[in-house]
């Protein structure tokens, strides 16, 4: 996640990342971003990666047992509308 910060030679806006130095696109100089600016790329790209377990976790623990279930549910009302149908049908043929 980039940041803007300006550069304390010539004043001119760069963007930093996460660490390191950068080299200034107007005068050249190499230099290291704000450390208050480091700590808020480091924030948030740990947030976007909580969010994202977060939902694996619901989808894993709470949607995914609960799609088994209905799954599981329905095939067995097709079959048992499956078996009643064969019945029927079998009384008429003589089965």
């Amino acid at each position: 996640m980039a940041n803007r910060f300006n550069c304390p030679q010539c004043g001119g806006a760069n963007e930093g990342g996460e660490g390191g130095t950068v080299r200034c696109q107007f005068c050249g100089s190499d230099v290291r971003p704000p450390e208050d600016r480091l700590t808020s790329a480091r924030v948030a790209r740990f947030s976007s990666k909580a969010k994202a377990w977060i939902i694996l976790f619901v989808v894993v623990v709470f949607i995914l047992p609960t799609c088994i279930g209905l799954g599981g549910a329905l095939l067995g009302i097709a079959a048992s509308v499956i078996g009643t149908l064969v019945a029927i049908f079998a009384s008429f043929f003589g089965g």
